[in-house]
Parts: structure tokens; sequence; C-alpha cells
């Protein structure tokens, strides 16, 4: 199986410089997607998602998204910080956990994913990870807190992955803050 995603992403209303970011990689097998929040909106915080992505890109994927979190953790340290959502497809199972206030839900299989309390590059507690097998025809749907968490996935249900991030963009962002919404189809290969 493999992920077909998109994402979209915005700074807040106003702003030119964006503290959001989504990531999407792919390295042998594995893929990873991301949303990434640096506190605040503006250019340190844009600077601050920037570093979050250059960190995440820079390290090998492997099936835990452990090390990913403490890498980034470690080159957020005396930065702005930020809250991050991971999720690592290894074609079979989806490997994911966070920090902060970006959410993960899903349509399809369950994933009973709880972010850690913290903030990355300041204070983080032990990282609560879920790792559950995936079925063609699963979405799964990251967004940041520009994003209201009273998102509804059911009317993007049947929207492609680009389409369904138009529209949760479009009904649920919110203009006071920078928004980022990911969405990833379980897909045969």
């Amino acid at each position: 199986m493999r992920l077909s995603v998109a994402h979209r992403s915005r700074p807040k209303q106003g702003e030119v410089a964006n503290g959001d970011a989504a990531l999407v990689r792919e390295e042998g097998g594995h893929t990873l997607v991301a949303v990434v929040d640096a506190l605040g909106h503006g250019p340190m915080a844009a600077q601050a998602a920037a570093e979050a992505v250059r960190c995440l890109n820079s390290l090998p994927l492997g099936t835990a998204v452990e090390p990913l979190v403490e890498a980034l953790h470690a080159a957020l340290r005396g930065g702005r910080g930020a809250a991050v959502m991971l999720g690592l497809f290894d074609g079979k199972r989806l490997h994911c956990g966070g920090v902060g206030n970006v959410e993960l839900r899903t349509s399809g299989t369950k994933v009973p994913v709880l972010p850690t309390p913290g903030v990355l590059g300041q204070s983080m507690r032990t990282l609560r990870t879920v790792s559950v097998a995936m079925a063609p025809g699963d979405r799964i749907v990251l967004f940041s807190d520009g994003l209201t968490f009273r998102v509804d996935l059911e009317p993007a249900r049947r929207l492609s992955p680009e389409k369904a991030c138009e529209l949760l963009m479009e009904r649920y962002s919110r203009p006071t803050d920078d928004a980022t919404v990911l969405v990833a189809d379980v897909e045969t290969v």
C-alpha cells in the first residue's frame, strides 16, 4: 500500500510569513507526513517551522517516530518552539505521535493518538506513540490549530486529497492564525 497525499497551508490574515508547515517525504519504502505549527506567527514562527522541516528532511526514516521527535526537540531548543504531529507509514502500519496541539484524525481505521503535552524545543513529556495497521480506503488528516477542532471529515470523505484540503481550509480555517491541513489516503499499489 502507499499514501496519496495533498496539503494546504496559509499564513494568518494580514501576514506574509507562515509559521505552519507540512511535510511529505518518501524514503526506503517509508512515507513521512507531518504538520508543524511554530509558536505564534510571522517571520520568527516561519523560521522555526522551516528549521523543523530541514531537520525532518535530514533524518533517516525507520519504523519509529520517537527518534524523529527527539531530533526535532533538540533542533528547536533555544528558539521559538513548535507543535508537531508525525505519521510514518511503512506500507502496512501507521506509526504516529505528536507534541502540542496539532491534530490527527482518521476515516476508516481508528488511530487512537493522544498528543504529548509540551512544546518542541522547550519542554516535553515522554512521547506517546501509537502504531496501527491501515487498510486501503483509510484516510489520515493532520491539521494545525489554525483550523477549528470542530472539523467534520464527513463532507470531504469522497473527495480527492487535494479537494478535501481545499474544502477543510475553506470551512474550518480561522483568519486569526496560520492554518495547515494534510490529507493522506491509503491506496493499493
